[in-house]
C-alpha cells in the first residue's frame, strides 16, 4: 500500500478535527501522516495538536502563532512543504474518511492527474453532479457512523467522471511544478477555482472516483463558527438562514 499525506488546515474548529484525524486513524491506520495545521485558534486546538503528536509518530503538526488568520490557502501550502510522502491530499477539517477512501482513490492516481474522491454530504447545500446527498449528521455529537458504514456496504458504483472537488489528491512534484496555490486569495475561499483552472491549463487529468468516500458535514470547512442548524421537523439549514 502507498502512504499519502494528508493536509488539514484549521481554524477553531477543534470538536470537527478531533473527528477527522481519528477517521483517519480508525478506517485507514497508521500508514498514512497526517499533517495538521493551525490557524490562530482561540480554542485548545494547539494544545490537542501537541498531545496528539506526542502520541502519534507519523503526525507533523504547525501552528500560525501571528495571532491573525493566514487562510487556508496559505496552510495548505505550508502544509505540502512540510509533508514526507510523494502524494498527498488536501482534506477538510470537517471531513471523515470511510474504510475505502484512499486505496479507491491512489489505484486511478498517476503523474499529470489530480483524483478527487466524492463526498457524501447532508442536504445543506443543493444537489451537485459531484456529490451524494444523505444525512448521517451536521455536528460530532450526532455523527451516526454505523448507519453510513452500512450504507457504504450497499454503494458499489465503479464509475469514474472528468472533474476536481476536495477531497483531491495529487503528486506533490505535479503540485508545486505550478507554483501551488496563490496566495493572491488568502484568506478568502476563491483559491479552488484559481488552482483548478491552472491544473486545467497546465494539462492535468481531473477525474474523480466514485468508489473512494469521504463524509463532508459542510459546516465548518468554510463558515467557521456559524454551522448548521435543524428545524423541529428535522431539516437541516444554514445558520441564520
Amino acid at each position: 500500500m502507498r502512504s499519502i499525506s494528508f493536509i488539514i488546515p484549521s481554524r477553531s474548529n477543534l470538536p470537527y478535527l478531533q473527528q477527522a484525524y481519528n477517521s483517519i486513524r480508525k478506517h485507514l491506520g497508521y500508514i498514512h501522516e497526517v499533517v495538521m495545521l493551525d490557524d490562530a485558534s482561540d480554542d485548545n486546538t494547539w494544545e490537542w495538536m501537541e498531545e496528539t503528536k506526542k502520541k502519534d509518530n507519523n503526525c507533523i503538526i504547525y501552528r500560525n502563532n501571528t495571532g491573525d488568520r493566514v487562510g487556508h490557502t496559505i496552510l495548505y501550502d505550508k502544509g505540502v512543504d512540510l509533508c514526507s510522502n510523494e502524494i498527498f491530499s488536501i482534506f477538510h477539517a470537517d471531513m471523515i474518511a470511510t474504510p475505502n477512501y484512499v486505496d479507491n482513490m491512489i489505484k486511478h492516481l498517476e503523474r499529470g492527474k489530480v483524483v478527487s474522491s466524492t463526498r457524501i454530504e447532508p442536504p445543506l447545500h443543493p444537489p451537485g453532479p459531484e456529490k451524494i446527498l444523505e444525512d448521517f449528521g451536521i455536528e460530532p455529537e450526532e455523527f451516526k457512523e454505523q448507519d453510513l458504514m452500512s450504507w457504504l456496504q450497499n454503494k458499489r458504483d465503479d464509475k469514474v467522471t472528468n472533474g476536481i472537488f476536495a477531497p483531491w489528491a495529487i503528486y506533490k512534484d505535479d503540485f508545486t511544478s505550478i507554483g501551488g496555490h496563490d496566495p493572491l486569495y488568502a484568506p478568502q475561499s476563491k483559491e479552488d477555482s484559481d488552482i483548478f483552472n491552472r491544473f486545467k491549463l497546465a494539462g492535468y487529468e481531473l477525474i474523480q472516483t466514485w468508489q473512494g468516500y469521504v463524509y463532508h458535514m459542510t459546516c465548518r470547512g468554510s463558515r467557521f463558527k456559524d454551522g448548521a442548524k435543524r428545524n423541529p421537523d428535522g431539516q437541516v439549514f444554514m445558520k441564520n438562514r
